[in-house]
């Protein structure tokens, strides 16, 4: 029995109620890495696999939970970024230019 985790750190692409986003996935547990929070290109270069580990990291079981968290993001100042549908954009964007 291991007393310690050893991921496998892999660049995937998810897409969740049409947001897509990029970012390392751990193909043992399934855990999901931030990719604001951490660097992803340390965790999991493109075209490699690491095993990369860190105390205090951000970690999610699953997709919808990242995009939960990824929309918290932008009430922090210091990130600007929009997180939005692709069929509902334009709707977004006449709704953020009404309220300015």
């Amino acid at each position: 029995m291991s007393l310690f985790w050893e991921p496998r750190w892999v660049r995937k692409k998810l897409i969740v109620d049409g947001i897509e986003v990029i970012t390392c996935v751990d193909e043992v547990t399934k855990l999901i890495l931030c990719p604001i929070c951490e660097n992803i290109d340390e965790f999991c270069p493109e075209g490699r696999q690491t095993s990369k580990v860190r105390e205090n990291l951000l970690t999610f079981f699953t997709s919808r939970d990242l995009v939960y968290h990824l929309r918290s993001h932008k009430y922090l100042k210091k990130f600007k970024f929009k997180v939005e549908k692709y069929e509902e954009a334009e709707e977004v964007e006449e709704e953020g230019e009404e309220e300015e």
